[in-house]
């Protein structure tokens, strides 16, 4: 026996298992009330009919593949069969299993085809490019998803595991996700062409005998029962895009001079402080 990994965005390395969780998945929403509470109850019901339905590929149902026969569902039941019964469904047996391995794997070439076709291959990502990843499946605190930006960063890539995934180095703010990424997910970054055209961060500015840094906009803000001050506000720093000190985590007790910031961020955003998301 040989162990075979399968992966997310590679369905075809277990396709059968696939498509069996999308038909219980059917099952489950057709027949599942709205607080979706039974669906446990269900489950064992919606295998024994999915198990008892011939399939598109083999043409027979998976208890008949495993028996040789159908489960007989009768309230009386065929008992005391004789020995020579019992070797022609062995023989039976082993016969249907050879025919279904053949089906079963004519159907798999018959899917291969079209799909090796429609493949492209592996982006040749290399480590010390900058990619954009997809934000589609990063959960963050925006209302609308369709408002939200379409792709995150750019980002540094640090070191490649496989040849389909990559590690990247994440900010600090989206620490709690795992930094490796399939290559699916990742988009090279378009280097400047024009020669000369960085804006450098801009210098500090002295506001009552203290260096403080431009602020231009408040993103977000949360509850941390860890720190002495508790409600923390989500920077942007002004002129540094790009950088890994574009954004950060700020008490609130830092920005007595970006009160209007605040203010607005409140009036656009009206919710209570919570937890960061993404």
């Amino acid at each position: 026996m040989k162990i075979h990994f399968t992966s997310g965005y590679h369905p075809e390395g277990d396709g059968q298992t696939e498509r069996l969780n999308q038909t219980l998945e059917q099952f489950l929403r057709v027949f599942c009330n709205y607080q979706q509470g039974n669906w446990s109850e269900l489950l064992p019901l919606g295998e024994f009919a999915y198990n008892n339905a011939p399939g598109a590929s083999t043409r027979v149902s998976p208890f008949f593949a495993n028996k040789g026969y159908h489960p007989n569902i009768m309230v009386h039941p065929e008992r005391e069969l004789a020995s020579q019964r019992a070797h022609e469904y062995v023989v039976d047996l082993d016969e249907l299993h050879t025919t279904l391995h053949t089906q079963l794997a004519e159907a798999q070439k018959c899917y291969q085809g079209p799909t090796d076709r429609r493949r492209s291959p592996a982006p040749d990502f290399k480590i010390g490019e900058q990619v954009f990843v997809r934000a589609e499946y990063i959960n963050t605190t925006q209302p609308s998803k369709k408002l939200s930006e379409k792709y995150l960063g750019p980002f540094d890539i640090i070191a490649r595991p496989g040849t389909h995934s990559i590690t990247i180095h994440l900010p600090d703010h989206l620490r709690a996700i795992h930094p490796v990424f399939h290559v699916s997910q990742l988009e090279l970054a378009t280097l400047n062409l024009i020669p000369n055209r960085t804006q450098p961060p801009p210098p500090p500015v002295e506001i009552n005998n203290e260096l403080e840094y431009e602020i231009s906009e408040i993103l977000n803000s949360k509850i941390d029962n860890r720190r002495r001050c508790k409600l923390l506000y989500f920077v942007h720093w002004a002129g540094y895009e790009g950088t890994d000190e574009e954004t950060s985590w700020l008490p609130e007790t830092e920005l007595d001079h970006a009160q209007e910031l605040i203010t607005d961020f409140h009036s656009h955003y009206p919710r209570k402080p919570g937890p960061l998301q993404n």
